[in-house]
């Protein structure tokens, strides 16, 4: 009985979800959508989700830092804490002295990928943005090739959502329909605009397309582009096609290229949609490090600092564990250039293992919050946090013991010269593999 009240509550939350908060059909893409230009520049949501994290540690240390007191209490003794927590695990693997040079940079690795992971979790991410107005994009890429006298030359795949304006900033209302169209490459503007006018009237109204060749390729019968123009015009609130007059003028009386129907024989020089739109949000701020651009700059940075150490602990020898004479030892010498390739390899391997974990966890959430919302997503937002704080640890780690990799050579330099010479000694470090580290 009480499984039977359980399995009962699940699907009566479930099924609340459906009507309350379920989300339209998620529109995926691996770029960070474009929010603005400045000059030559792209302004990504997932290059605005990283100011935002940037912005948010910054703030947050003023505000718990900005009275500062010899006996910390409060917020100054929260960040003190994980400050010291930090420095603590650094000084474990690096030793006193290398901790002072690498906490600087492997601690602000470690916040800024920490919370740029957890503050994609918040609502406002991926829901708010600009709208894209796809119902006269659509047109406007018909009319183009028409006024070219092109056939399209490669496939155009189109996913918006109903909206009532579009243009403007929106949100992506729950339980919005979806519309789609296809363009594919050699499709005459002809053809694509008869499609058009069926796939919109399937849309806008009760219309039903007698064949499929309306969401394929080819023509549209003669018979289904009419009785679809007829329906889009007999609904009020349903797009309307403008016809150019026997002199190609518009309503405004201007002389404006247009697209030919094949079935109608009218040439349409506009497209008017008088109630709702289809469009489509592009999200202001997007997981800073579901794009792949953010990552590979973080692992280039990586890259550069661990060089810049071992240059700085070994100075030009630090080449000397690349570059081997092969009369020395032929092997050494192949595996000196092992070890330089390997060198440039963390670069992919840094970049692509926090791109591929935290993309796919929000296309998981987006997948989820469609399909069941309400109840999945909740399990899986859990899992993402853990996610974020495991990402942010294994970056920041791996940069560490390769920062360690890369001055411990040094250390056994100096401790060899220390043999030889009865010079300084080395400072102790704990020696640990990279290789242990990037197996968990």
């Amino acid at each position: 009985m009480k499984i039977i009240l359980i399995a009962v509550v699940v699907l009566a939350v479930l099924a609340t979800g459906f009507f309350v908060a379920a989300g339209p059909e998620p529109h995926i893409v691996i770029p960070g959508e474009v929010v603005w230009k400045v000059g030559f520049m792209p302004i990504t949501s997932t290059l605005m989700a990283s100011w935002l994290a940037m912005a948010v540690l910054i703030l947050g240390t003023f505000l718990m830092t900005r009275s500062m007191k010899l006996i910390p209490s409060g917020a100054q003794n929260f960040i003190e804490s994980i400050i010291e927590f930090l420095y603590g695990q650094v000084e474990e693997i690096a030793g006193e002295k290398n901790t002072r040079r690498f906490f600087p940079v492997v601690g602000t690795f470690f916040l800024f990928i920490l919370v740029a992971n957890w503050i994609a979790l918040t609502p406002i991410f991926k829901s708010i943005g600009w709208t894209k107005d796809y119902g006269h994009e659509i047109f406007h890429e018909i009319q183009e090739k028409a006024e070219k006298g092109k056939v399209f030359d490669k496939n155009k795949h189109f996913l918006a959502w109903q909206m009532e304006d579009a243009g403007g900033v929106g949100v992506a209302a729950p339980g919005a329909r979806t519309f789609k169209f296809e363009i594919h490459e050699g499709d005459d503007p002809a053809d694509v605009v008869d499609r058009y006018i069926v796939a919109l009237a399937e849309f806008y109204t009760d219309f039903e397309a007698q064949s499929d060749a309306a969401h394929g390729e080819g023509h549209a019968s003669r018979e289904d582009v009419e009785a679809a123009f007829a329906a889009l015009q007999a609904d009020p609130k349903a797009p309307k096609f403008i016809a150019a007059d026997k002199d190609a003028h518009a309503k405004d009386g201007e002389k404006h290229h247009g697209v030919t129907s094949h079935a109608l024989g009218v040439t349409f020089t506009a497209l008017e949609f008088p109630g709702d739109k289809i469009a489509l949000v592009y999200p202001f701020f997007r997981a800073a490090f579901s794009e792949l651009n953010n990552t590979l700059a973080l692992a280039i940075f990586a890259f550069l600092a661990i060089e810049f150490w071992g240059f700085q602990s070994l100075g030009i020898g630090y080449l000397g564990k690349f570059f081997i004479s092969p009369l020395k030892n032929p092997v050494l010498t192949f595996v000196g250039l092992l070890e330089l390739i390997s060198e440039f390899i963390r670069i992919i391997s840094f970049s692509f293992r926090l791109f591929g974990n935290i993309f796919a966890g929000g296309v998981l959430l987006l997948i989820l919050t469609f399909l069941a919302p309400f109840v999945a997503p909740l399990g899986i937002y859990g899992l993402e946090l853990f996610v974020g704080l495991i990402q942010a640890i294994v970056f920041s780690l791996l940069l560490l013991v390769f920062a360690v990799g890369a001055v411990e050579h040094h250390g056994d330099e100096e401790h060899h010269d220390g043999d030889h010479h009865g010079g300084e000694g080395h400072e102790t470090a704990h020696h640990l593999e990279p290789g242990a580290v990037q197996a968990h």
